[in-house]
């Protein structure tokens, strides 16, 4: 995360410098885009037809109630699709439970009980955001996107909610990735109606059909293709200010319309449209998700499936033969009576023998092949457990297995989708004063220190499983080896232990005291250890002292009567 994350943005009475634009440049750049991703559109368009009917728009759709499913026999592909949805909505981003903590990269400074109740109190404010906001049915819809092996996701200012969020659909949007991989350009062609884009725009901006369109009360909700583009912005003069010297440029037009003006141009602070992907390819923008692998067993399926159904008709009403001069009057209904002259029957064409327990196995297999490339099969384990079909043991192991072939898969979302979401969030709120100011003693001290997001959520816990069970396997072993030889405890900082393991385990700070505080802690413990044991010499002393005063005296008494070895101790 940025370092000035904790700081606010500082205003400026510096004048706005315009920046000229290139439209017509603009415009070819987004034609490259949407020509580039032609490449992918046709996997896409397979998987909509054979595995998610539901999902994606494709070559300016404006009819979205019309039922794609037309190859769609068999529905386990859309079941997997929502289950991987909802297990890694629940695994990773859990409405219901905290799922991220913000901390310092440097761990001295973390562990300043002071920094961190601000950065839990921070952490707390863009929860609530988060849950007040659109965000989570957004993030299940980018989930569902993800097996097509992306998902973007806008984030803007809103003045109801502070941010909101936007999921877009596969087949509206183009991507680029910078030098570093990373999605840097995005690129979204998408209808509008015309009342939409007055409202959105302002009459000033729309072009003349448009405004025609919106005064029209025929055409009111005739629909306009519109282009929006989101790069970096390579035109920009470093320390001006103003929306179109922002590092990121934003532009909307009307396709078709006037090449030298658009419906905006302005910009962004930091890029709006962070994408999911699932796995990535070398430099490519585009990702590859479990639709990519399962799409042949989804073709298969549909196939195995169809024929299915067509064995099950052709043993329920198989192709009939009858004699010329009764065709057209046999009757097919069960229990129907056909009257035939010539003594010949009405009977089957051919001998329908099929069979289908073949059948229905392979359409299993195939089945199940889907379900373990979605990892549906992962998410349901618990269902397996309520049918005793699996011990909770067994269920433990396979799950840990699952959870290392999404590792990387995981990964790729906090790194490339999550971190940017939440920068770009807590951006939004800091720069619109929502946090609470800095004391100024800590102001100065966090001014140049790094943030960090640590994730506390099922998954990113899952991963983190691996650290801890090596942390314990260690303190078991030397607690064993104590028994032989107590001074190698010597050879553990158990402190820097419990700070590890809860860092961890994401516990939140304030479950443990700061080094300080437990030095502290531990000297005036010590101290107060050491006055009891004072105090408890001085009773025994107090309490000796009648006896030693009485043995002293008769020891004196004897000396005086005269014996010389008392009299040389004393020094008599």
């Amino acid at each position: 995360m940025a370092n000035t994350i904790l700081g606010k943005s500082k205003k400026t009475d510096k004048k706005e410098k315009p920046v000229a634009r290139d439209y017509v440049k603009l415009r070819q750049r987004f034609s490259s885009l949407m020509q580039k991703r032609q490449r992918y559109e046709k996997v896409w368009k397979d998987i909509k037809q054979y595995e998610l009917p539901h999902i994606g728009i494709f070559d300016d759709e404006e009819d979205l109630a019309k039922n794609k499913t037309g190859k769609i026999y068999n529905s386990t592909t859309w079941e997997a699709c929502q289950i991987f949805a909802a297990g890694v909505m629940s695994g990773l981003t859990p409405p219901s439970r905290q799922w991220f903590n913000l901390t310092m990269d440097n761990a001295q400074m973390a562990a300043n009980s002071d920094v961190a109740k601000i950065l839990d109190e921070r952490q707390q404010i863009l929860q609530a955001v988060l849950a007040k906001s659109n965000f989570y049915t957004t993030a299940f819809s980018c989930y569902t996107e993800l097996p097509y092996g992306q998902a973007p996701m806008g984030i803007f200012t809103d003045p109801k909610y502070g941010v909101r969020y936007v999921p877009y659909t596969i087949g509206t949007y183009a991507l680029e990735a910078g030098a570093n991989g990373e999605i840097s350009t995005f690129a979204r062609r998408f209808r509008m109606t015309a009342s939409q884009l007055v409202e959105q725009f302002g009459t000033d901006n729309c072009p003349l059909n448009v405004i025609n369109a919106f005064k029209s009360s025929s055409s009111y909700n005739q629909t306009f293709i519109v282009n929006w583009l989101v790069e970096p912005n390579s035109e920009r003069t470093i320390g001006e200010i103003g929306r179109s010297n922002m590092p990121y440029r934003s532009v909307y037009w009307v396709e078709g319309q006037e090449t030298d003006r658009a419906l905006y141009d302005g910009g962004f602070e930091e890029f709006p449209v962070p994408v999911a992907r699932y796995t990535v390819v070398g430099h490519e923008a585009y990702g590859k998700g479990a639709a990519w692998f399962a799409l042949d067993d989804a073709r298969m399926l549909q196939k195995l499936e169809y024929d299915h159904l067509m064995a099950i008709e052709l043993g329920v009403k198989p192709p009939m033969q009858a004699p010329s001069g009764i065709m057209g009057q046999v009757n097919l209904f069960p229990g129907g009576i056909t009257e035939s002259d010539t003594g010949e029957m009405v009977k089957p064409l051919f001998d329908v023998r099929l069979d289908t327990a073949s059948l229905m196995n392979k359409i299993r297999e195939t089945e199940d092949r889907i379900k373990r490339f979605y990892s549906a099969d992962l998410f349901m384990m618990i269902d397996q457990i309520e049918g005793g079909q699996m011990t909770a043991r067994e269920v433990m192991e396979r799950s840990q297995e699952k959870l290392q072939q999404l590792g990387p898969v995981v990964e790729r979302l906090l790194s490339e989708w999550l971190n940017p979401i939440i920068e770009r969030t807590y951006n939004i709120l800091d720069r619109a004063g929502i946090f609470p100011e800095l004391p100024d003693e800590l102001a100065q001290e966090l001014a140049d220190a790094d943030v960090k997001i640590e994730y506390i959520s099922p998954l990113a816990q899952a991963q983190k499983m691996s650290s801890l069970t090596n942390i314990e396997q260690l303190l078991g072993f030397v607690a064993n080896a104590a028994q032989f030889d107590q001074s190698i405890l010597g050879k553990l900082d158990l402190v820097q232990a419990v700070n590890i393991y809860a860092s961890s385990l994401g516990a939140p700070a304030p479950m443990l005291k700061s080094d300080e505080e437990f030095q502290q802690a531990l000297q005036a413990q010590q101290q107060a250890q050491q006055q009891a044991q004072e105090q408890q010499q001085a009773m025994q002393m107090a309490q000796a002292a009648p006896q030693m005063a009485q043995a002293a005296k008769v020891a004196t008494e004897a000396a005086n009567d005269g014996n010389p070895a008392l009299q040389e101790w004393l020094g008599m």
